[in-house]
């Protein structure tokens, strides 16, 4: 049996182990994290004593490496800059991916930056002492309050939470999301039916992309996973709806409308709530007279109130 998803689970025993080993210079406190954040903005300080999971990057940030870990922190702002102030430096003054990609740190200390109480300009800084656990390093993070999008880590309370909150829910995928998922035993395309509910047994790390992810499993026992980013998405066209939503929406629309919009198909008939879960928002809206044509880069849909007259 060939396993394609290799997966890493934030345990408590790991860290045992490399603390009986010498490898951590102190013994790592098992801190209570119950939140559902992961990215805490100004409450910075709440970072204190978590162990953190750093994230790995696209194949086209790779050769980048990671910013914004270096030896010792100062009062100017300069260190980022400063090759030998940086952690494993790369050639771009960030610090290598393959040193860095899928450890575990333990936060010692949350930092406020030295100038935050004499400068605005650094009163949203802070730094992170870390631990790195496999090695024992010291190094510091430094974070901003508004870097929610290119924080590289997933705090593992925050994993747990996760996993507590959402194994057992059931879920209605998209099919484009499924047409680039595989079966999680044999690594070949998914075999599924449009509409059909998946379960999730498990939430992982899947060490293929370095992201937080959600094991499903189907009626028929065929598993895959899904980036937990896929149920965030708030921003475009809807992947994933929980089983609730989806009854509730096929009760609303019917079984063949439902099934469209995760197929992101659109037909005459089809009002324009549908067309927004189907497509999203459209780039431009013409209005004339008693219709409105609606842009899409698939097409533009013609509108009589509020049903599709003419897809062309």
């Amino acid at each position: 049996m060939r396993k394609v998803f290799a997966i890493i689970i934030f345990t408590l025993s790991t860290i045992s182990l490399l603390a009986q080993s010498g490898k951590i210079k102190e013994a790592i406190p098992t801190i209570a994290y119950d939140s559902t954040a992961n990215f805490l903005g100004k409450n910075a300080m709440g970072y204190t004593g978590q162990e953190l999971y750093l994230k790995g990057l696209d194949k086209s940030s790779q050769s980048y490496g990671y910013s914004n870990f270096i030896l010792k922190y100062k009062k100017d702002d300069e260190l980022l800059n400063d090759e030998k102030n940086i952690y494993k430096p790369n050639d771009n003054y960030n610090s290598r991916y393959e040193d860095l990609a899928g450890k575990y740190f333990h936060v010692l200390e949350v930092i406020r930056h030295p100038m935050s109480t004499k400068d605005k300009d650094f009163k949203d800084e802070f730094y992170l002492k870390l631990q790195e656990l496999s090695s024992g390093d010291i190094m510091y993070y430094k974070y901003n309050v508004d870097s929610e999008y290119t924080f590289p880590f997933i705090v593992r309370g925050f994993f747990e939470k996760q996993k507590q909150l959402l194994t057992g829910k059931e879920y209605v995928i998209s099919d484009d999301i499924l047409k680039m998922s595989r079966n999680l035993v044999t690594g070949s395309a998914l075999t599924f039916t449009t509409g059909q509910t998946w379960k999730c047994i498990d939430v992982t790390m899947d060490n293929t992309t370095n992201e937080m992810s959600l094991v499903l499993q189907n009626a028929k026992g065929l598993k895959t996973v899904i980036p937990y980013s896929t149920i965030l998405n708030t921003e475009s066209i809807k992947k994933v709806y929980t089983a609730e939503e989806a009854k509730e929406l096929t009760k609303k629309y019917n079984v063949n409308n439902f099934r469209r919009i995760l197929q992101n198909k659109v037909r005459v008939g089809m009002t324009k709530e549908m067309t927004r879960l189907a497509w999203g928002e459209p780039t431009d809206i013409n209005e004339s007279g008693k219709t409105e044509q609606w842009t899409y880069p698939a097409g533009k849909l013609t509108f009589s109130g509020d049903k599709i007259i003419s897809t062309k």
